[in-house]
């Protein structure tokens, strides 16, 4: 039998995408650490805390020219895809990495970090163009292998089993510029394969992606489910499922080979809830399972092979919504088994 990336006392449970609502950094921390799938959130309105700038910063000459700009020299490139050795932000750029491991020992915690390709993205040269290049998505692809193995090495100390998540909200322009021959002969299956290689060995791999996952297709292939089993957390709330079969059927043979979903589907902004937490879970759930139904995805598979999340990170929700979401997260498992078992 095919072993399923997800381990079965998860399956239902709360999946942080990474960002919470705070400006303290330890305001977080005792809301995460009592979360069964425990994690190493980020805090952006710090502003070192970026998803961009925040693994930028290990790069000489990042932001030297102003703001995500990246002037590299030949050195700085060959030193950064010739050596491997292990890289991590300091505790300025990552304030959730360093304050989680304070002794505490973990059964399951997961991390993340910016894919290359939205890395790629979300960076210029100094003459103010995109670094969306064959040349630079081996550059940031050789750095985030560096940060994934001092990740996996700082975190290995106290904790079992990592979940290490690639938050890559860019790829879909990534795929467009490549279409349009605008990537400096940078291919999608170099993205893809470069993605996917990037995971070590030891951890439990995840991926997301918070734009429409529906379009992500390439020559009837569909980049998110074709690939290597993960955990792929996707927004299932904005973005219905309501899709064709053959993605349907993409998405069945995904979980077919250990493949899990991470369901955002709740909101991730205070101005979305016209009801407490549980009951916009209850209401929203059921919808987006009746539209996999629908769509012919099997709810057989996805019953134990799931994780309830928000649509996207908590960067932009209050504090008390932070801090609500995750201690009413020990009701989703419960919710999510009830919900499900109405439609078997």
């Amino acid at each position: 039998m095919t072993q399923r990336v997800l381990p079965g006392q998860l399956v239902g449970e709360f999946l942080g995408v990474g960002s919470v609502g705070e400006s303290d950094p330890k305001a977080a921390l005792p809301y995460v650490k009592r979360l069964k799938l425990p994690y190493a959130y980020q805090v952006p309105r710090i502003k070192e805390e970026d998803m961009i700038r925040q693994f930028g910063s290990l790069v000489e000459g990042f932001e030297e020219k102003g703001d995500y700009i990246l002037d590299l020299d030949l050195y700085a490139y060959q030193e950064m895809t010739q050596n491997g050795m292990p890289l991590i932000p300091d505790q300025s750029h990552a304030h959730g990495l360093y304050l989680m491991m304070d002794g505490s020992r973990y059964e399951f915690f997961k991390t993340q970090q910016t894919a290359p390709a939205t890395m790629c993205f979300s960076t210029r040269g100094s003459d103010g163009r995109q670094l969306v290049s064959q040349r630079m998505f081996h550059f940031y692809s050789s750095l985030m292998t560096r940060v994934a193995k001092g990740q996996v090495e700082h975190l290995s100390r106290s904790c079992k089993t990592v979940f290490l998540c690639q938050d890559d909200p860019a790829l879909g322009f990534v795929v467009k510029m490549i279409r349009d021959g605008r990537a400096d002969g940078l291919t999608l299956r170099q993205v893809i394969d470069g993605t996917e290689k990037l995971f070590p060995k030891s951890v439990v791999p995840a991926y997301h992606y918070c734009d429409d996952w529906r379009l992500l297709s390439s020559n009837s292939s569909y980049i998110l489910w074709d690939g290597v089993p993960k955990i792929v957390h996707i927004d299932v709330l904005a973005f219905l499922p309501e899709i064709d079969p053959g993605q349907a059927e993409s998405i069945n043979s995904f979980m077919e080979r250990g493949g899990a979903l991470g369901l955002g589907v709740l909101p991730n902004v205070d101005d979305a809830y016209i009801t407490p937490v549980t009951e916009t879970l209850r209401r929203n759930l059921k919808l987006v399972l009746e539209s996999f139904q629908k769509s012919t995805v099997s709810l057989d598979l996805l019953h134990d092979r799931a994780m309830i999340s928000t649509q996207c990170g908590l960067s932009r929700a209050s504090s008390p919504l932070s801090k609500e979401i995750h201690e009413k997260s020990n009701e989703f498992r419960s919710i999510f088994e009830e919900t499900i078992k109405r439609l078997l």
